[in-house]
């Protein structure tokens, strides 16, 4: 009787059980379909066409003064901006004149190879074309050995929070994205797809190693030398302030990732979700490894007080260097908030589609904010914003 009982509720959950299923299974289906449609239709095109673009310049050079040539440039970022203006604006920096000599810079590198093979091959190692190269190719194996397998996919998708669920609740909802979890883990696959293609070697770095002159007031300021001494007197310092336990806390509050402010939720969902998912991989790594992100943002904090230190002791170099950096953060903010926007606008479209009572999302405008307040900034320094991609 109990059991004939039971029978039509029982049946009733598995129905609403299989349904909340399906429906989770659609929104992971929105979610794969767009980020590969921003990665392989869009993304991917684009940086094949760069490539491209960038060894049509870099074989012209070849052509003309020859493969040490091509190569040294290259890894000295001539070719980043495959234009003509942006070319010949990137030889300017890199000769520092207008007035540059390409034969005569041939004669000096062909040289340099001669005498040090072994550290030529480091410099033109670190390419543009090359590291494009590498990462397109990356790009394209994560998307293709990833995309088609379930469990990896719901692995870099679902929240660590879901993924620490255990038991019967575990087991049934611990793989699970909920529709307010949308922009967040559209986040996590996309920046999953993004391999790292920073500059290894620094045109002024590569300058000096083949004895081009340079100007004093432009000189390398932060010598291997001094970051690693300044690495040093920080790691030194933060060992040393971590056995304490009201130090530790500080240190905790101020160098950790900090939880994504509530109030965004509603104002600022794709800035919300960005700063939740920040606070989520933090939280879901081991102790040891939190550790070390808060000791590495330490260190940056300590290096970056101790140049403003020594741009007020009028150390030459500094306050360039500091101009530089400040410039280089502003450009990388800005671009990570554009990805973030566009990355909500998809999420919105696909969550919703057109329907004339739904809310869209165009994140055209606030694009446009984002870039028009670099530009300020970086202009403010005294600096060229679309010399750091703005």
């Amino acid at each position: 009787m109990a059991n004939g009982f039971l029978t039509p509720f029982l049946t009733g959950a598995l129905g609403e059980y299989t349904r909340q299923e399906v429906e989770n299974d659609k929104i992971i289906g929105n979610i794969i379909d767009s980020v590969s449609n921003q990665v392989l239709n869009k993304e991917i095109p684009a940086e094949q066409a760069l490539l491209k673009d960038a060894l049509k310049y870099k074989n012209e050079y070849e052509a003309n003064y020859g493969s040490e040539v091509a190569g040294v440039l290259d890894a000295a970022g001539v070719f980043n901006n495959p234009t003509d203006a942006g070319v010949e604006n990137a030889l300017r920096r890199f000769f520092g004149t207008d007035e540059y000599n390409l034969d005569a810079f041939k004669t000096k590198v062909v040289k340099y190879k001669e005498d040090k093979p072994d550290n030529f091959d480091k410099i033109i190692g670190a390419s543009f074309t090359e590291q494009q190269d590498i990462a397109l190719t990356n790009k394209k194996d994560f998307v293709k050995n990833n995309f088609s397998n379930t469990p990896n996919i719901r692995d870099l998708i679902v929240s660590p929070d879901k993924k620490e669920m255990t038991g019967v609740a575990g087991l049934m909802f611990g793989d699970r994205v909920d529709k307010e979890e949308v922009p967040a883990a559209t986040l996590r696959l996309y920046e999953a797809t993004q391999p790292d293609t920073s500059q290894v070697v620094s045109p002024l770095a590569i300058k000096s190693e083949l004895g081009i002159e340079i100007p004093k007031e432009i000189e390398p300021f932060m010598t291997t030398k001094l970051f690693n001494e300044l690495t040093s007197d920080a790691q030194t310092r933060f060992d040393k302030d971590i056995k304490n336990a009201n130090v530790k806390r500080t240190l905790e509050t101020q160098f950790g990732v900090k939880k994504p402010n509530p109030e965004l939720q509603k104002t600022k969902p794709a800035e919300y979700a960005a700063q939740k998912k920040a606070y989520d991989d933090f939280k879901a790594l081991p102790a040891a490894d939190r550790e070390n992100i808060i000791r590495n943002n330490f260190t940056k904090d300590y290096i970056k007080n101790q140049v403003s230190e020594m741009v007020k002791a009028g150390v030459p170099g500094a306050a360039q260097y500091q101009t530089e950096t400040a410039a280089k953060s502003i450009a990388q903010a800005a671009l990570t908030r554009i990805n973030e926007l566009q990355q909500y606008e998809k999420t919105v479209t696909a969550s919703r589609p057109f329907d004339p009572d739904s809310v869209q999302y165009n994140a055209d405008e606030d694009i446009e904010a984002v870039k028009a307040e670099a530009r300020k900034q970086i202009t403010d320094l005294g600096l060229d914003p679309e010399n750091y991609g703005i």
